[in-house]
């Protein structure tokens, strides 16, 4: 079979053809508080390269969006309305399934008072206001506006099939052209199926045939689907989809992201109220754990039955449970969850930590769990009713705590601080080892609740706002940095953090081996479950928490500051030239053609042709040039002294050859108009003008920069013992003793005091250059009189001196020699790399070999004198290793470089 498009892109990728820069009207136009996530990115990149560059693209465009649940489809969508507005598409239409999800949407579009609106407060395109409207039908469609009609399916196919006055009907996707949004889009398959459902056969006629009527009513309709679960083992499926999935991003690559919660499956043979109490002890727990650490979280629970009847009966048991809770229930609960790790622990926290007794803590309960904050979501009318608030549990002045369910809440709930789901059944319908239709819902359900719930640990937080002012940060999205970024699981390297309870779904259920083993198979097949994971204890050799090293001596790093820009005096400084090209003006050209076709086009000429002419653009006056500065926030003062900071005033900004007063623009024209442009055209190229020098600033600017000043921070202090969770992956989780590397199995890590750490769990590079060291070790006896291996465990980071990136190199070598006056120890740090990551990782290699030249240490400690080095990347069979090895030779061991 030929490549698919999915694979087509691919192979794009690896060309470099897909790298594209987002266009300023949709970054622009989002939300202040979204940013693009790096895949969010990449899928923007792959439709700008399929609509402008794809050779094979048709006209009408059907495209599907196939990407992880809770990986932000709907801010994609706003995204492509934003750049497909810009396109010339005016019309467009949202339908899903479900009204609930109508209701939610329709909010977040609409809504800018809703803490999840996806547009920004004033879209401006093109340098004009737009508007975002809910519209019946596309007649009534402003032709400046974004027209958005909402609806479910069904809904509009009873509108065909029996189309009423105010409403749309066949005829508007005739006469409009109209981008067709699908939400939830695996519906949209009952028809390609071979055998259906009795539902599915139901559904045929209402989905995926009115839907592909629509689409070819006119030639220039798309379709962009947006679904998780499209099922590509069915073959049909997949034949449909063969040249339509512009972008996979599966469950199990946005878990392995680190923007999902980690599952914990919680199985106790306990009846169902008290494990519901359970649920409830461990979500107060979180609260709390956030309050202490200066965090606002609100946790909610899910109680699912599995009929309507059971959910009335568990509802009303709950809340008799909760009015009933006294401290001895407490204690008791308390004394029988001694065996139970994560219980205790939430016990100890509470009821020592926090110094609350049993009545108190019942009596929050109480309070907390109250019947106003417990809701039943199993009627239909209620429920859409409930939709909003629903939508907005993470709000402070949302009080629900408690949901109970039956399946309303399959699709379409887009919830972050959902902590608990507790199973209030004990029934399975796995067979012969095979996921059973209900299981797999349950492990969707499941990969609903586990969407992050955002936040930035207070270590970092008062950092946080003092460069972002208050918004989520995103600058630095990489691995080294995950505790910067407020969408990321931050703990998966410290597991033992108190905050890394706030990380986790607890899904509990009923101690039945069979349905656990069910449950762990629908997880793994959705990618929610890595059961590779383990938990590993990484501890400090005694031998060397005993060392004068550890216990007196210092590690040196840098820092990340706000970017002073103190060499910007000017345009130059962004690399942004004094002259540009202006848009053509209008001609003065007419056409002419039958309003029904025929006849050829007529042509009248204006009497010149169009020339260009040079502007300066001073010229068009202060006055002209200042009222476009006001239009665009980039321009007023304040934001304009913290890109140019030697910058004494915005008259300054207008007239000084280093700013505007050197900036010319070509204009192409008639000579009649260039003689005697309108005010109206000098602001519209004024407005051009300042709108191509944000883009520069913003392309060039660099917001941070790493010191030059390394600080010491005692060893002690930064190395400690460590609790991670690892997922086994080549080898990269696996201890020493389990290594499959050449040569592990001679070397007896427990016994080489230099490796501080009691075992190894990294990758094969890692596991390299320790075999590396210990092949060095007589060597570097010789020379010093005690060296340390130290695994760098997010215990530190560098900077970036240009750009304020960070990273955490992977080890730190500690030399140390006794001088007759002072000890000398040298710090080296070391970057074990992979070929497969040198590309986008080449900044960090090129930082360390500037660490010797440019850090200064100068903090003076009598009797002991410190030098701070950075290696060469190492790779066992890599290009780059002879570096690595000469460097190595040079710095650690002394050795003349070799000619």
């Amino acid at each position: 079979m030929s490549q698919t498009l999915n694979e087509k892109l691919n192979g794009a990728v690896e060309l470099g053809l897909l790298k594209k820069t987002i266009p300023e009207h949709v970054t622009d136009n989002l939300a202040k508080q979204i940013e693009l996530r790096p895949y969010q990115t990449t899928a923007i990149e792959r439709w700008l390269y399929y609509i402008d560059d794809f050779p094979q693209r048709p006209t009408n465009p059907h495209l599907l969006f196939h990407m992880a649940t809770g990986s932000g489809k709907t801010v994609l969508m706003a995204g492509l309305i934003l750049d497909l507005y810009r396109r010339g598409y005016r019309n467009f239409l949202f339908f899903v399934n479900s009204a609930q999800i109508i209701e939610k949407t329709k909010d977040n579009f609409l809504n800018p008072a809703s803490a999840k609106h996806l547009f920004a407060s004033a879209l401006r395109i093109d340098d004009k206001l737009v508007d975002i409207r809910a519209v019946e039908t596309f007649d009534g469609a402003n032709d400046e506006s974004i027209n958005i009609h909402f609806t479910t399916i069904q809904g509009l196919h009873t509108r065909m099939q029996a189309p009423k006055e105010n409403s749309v009907t066949i005829e508007d996707f005739r006469d409009y052209k109209v981008v067709m949004i699908s939400d939830e889009a695996h519906h949209l398959n009952a028809e390609t199926k071979k055998t259906l459902t009795k539902g599915e056969a139901e559904d045929k006629a209402s989905w995926e045939s009115t839907v592909s009527e629509i689409f070819k009513q006119h030639p220039e309709n798309m379709l962009l689907e947006f679904t998780a679960t499209v099922d590509l083992s069915h073959e049909a499926i997949r034949d449909k989809y063969h040249d339509k999935i512009l972008y996979d991003y599966s469950l199990r690559e946005f878990r392995e992201d680190g923007y999902s919660k980690d599952i914990e499956l919680r199985q106790a043979d306990l009846p169902p109220s008290e494990r519901m109490m359970q649920a409830v002890v461990l979500s107060q727990y979180r609260r709390k754990v956030a309050e202490a650490h200066g965090l606002h979280c609100k946790p909610v629970i899910l109680m699912k039955s599995k009929t309507i009847k059971e959910s009335a009966d568990n509802e009303a048991a709950f809340i008799a449970m909760v009015e009933a809770v006294n401290g001895e229930a407490v204690e008791a609960l308390r004394k029988a969850s001694q065996d139970d790790t994560t219980l205790s622990r939430a016990f100890t926290f509470i009821m020592d930590e926090r110094a609350m007794s049993g009545a108190d803590f019942a009596r929050e309960l109480r309070v907390d769990f109250a019947p106003e904050k417990v809701v039943n979501v199993n009627n239909p009318k209620d429920l859409e009713n409930r939709q909003i608030e629903l939508n907005a549990l993470e709000d402070r002045g949302n009080e629900i705590r408690v949901i109970f369910a039956v399946d309303k809440l399959n699709e379409g709930w887009d919830v972050l601080n959902l902590f608990d789901i507790v199973r209030l059944y004990d029934t399975r319908d796995g067979k012969a080892n095979k996921v059973g239709k209900t299981t797999m819902a349950e492990a969707q359900l499941i990969g609903r609740g586990a969407r992050y719930f955002p936040f930035i640990p207070p270590s970092v937080k008062k950092d946080v706002d003092a460069i972002n002012r208050g918004t989520r940060y995103y600058a630095f999205d990489d691995p080294d940095n995950a505790e910067l970024v407020a969408e990321k699981r931050k703990y998966d390297s410290d597991a033992d953090h108190p905050l890394r309870i706030l990380e986790e779904l607890h899904y509990h259920c009923s101690h039945n081996p069979r349905y656990i083993q069910d449950i762990r198979n629908a997880l793994r097949e959705t990618g929610m479950l890595d059961e590779s994971a383990r938990i590993v204890h990484l501890r400090l050799k005694d031998s060397f928490k005993q060392t004068a090293l550890y216990r007196d001596d210092h590690v040196w790093v840098n820092d990340r500051i706000k970017n002073p820009r103190d060499d910007v005096a000017g345009l130059d400084a962004y690399k942004i030239e004094s002259s540009f090209t202006y848009p053509t003006l209008m001609t003065g050209r007419v056409t002419e053609a039958a309003a029904f076709g025929g006849g050829a086009l007529k042509l009248t000429p204006s009497a010149k042709a169009p020339i260009s002419r040079d502007f300066k653009l001073a010229d068009f006056g202060r006055a002209i040039i200042g009222f476009a500065m006001d239009a665009n926030e980039f321009f007023h003062f304040v934001n304009l002294h913290s890109n140019f900071p030697r910058l004494t005033s915005a008259g300054e900004f207008i007239t000084s050859e280093h700013y505007l007063g050197n900036v010319r623009v070509s204009v192409q024209g008639l000579p009649e108009d260039l003689d005697t442009l309108t005010a109206r055209q000098k602001l519209d190229i004024a407005h051009y003008v300042l709108g191509q020098i944000e883009s520069g600033v913003k392309q060039e600017n660099v917001e941070y920069i790493g010191t030059k000043d390394f600080k010491p921070y005692k060893i002690s202090d930064r190395f400690t013992d460590k609790t991670l969770k690892l997922g086994i992956q080549g080898e990269t989780g696996r201890r020493w003793d389990e290594s499959n590397v050449p040569g592990t199995d001679q070397i007896d890590l427990s016994a080489k005091d230099w490796h501080v750490y009691e075992e190894s769990y990294g990758t094969d590079q890692e596991k390299h250059f320790i075999k590396f060291v210990n092949d060095q070790a007589a060597r570097l006896h010789e020379v010093y009189d005690a060296f340390y291996l130290v695994r760098n465990e997010k215990a530190l980071k560098l900077f970036d001196f240009e750009t304020g990136r960070a990273f955490e190199p992977d080890f730190v070598l500690f030399l140390r020699k006794q001088g007759e006056e002072a000890s000398t120890i040298l710090q080296l740090f070391i970057e074990p790399k992979g070929d497969q990551l040198r590309p986008q990782d080449d900044w960090k290699q090129g930082f360390l070999a500037n660490v010797r030249a440019e850090a200064r240490l100068e903090t003076v400690f009598q009797g002991r004198d410190y030098e701070v080095f950075g290696l060469p990347f190492f790779n066992e069979e890599g290009p780059t290793n002879t570096d690595f090895k000469e460097a190595f030779e040079q710095e650690a061991l002394g050795a003349p470089v070799s000619s």
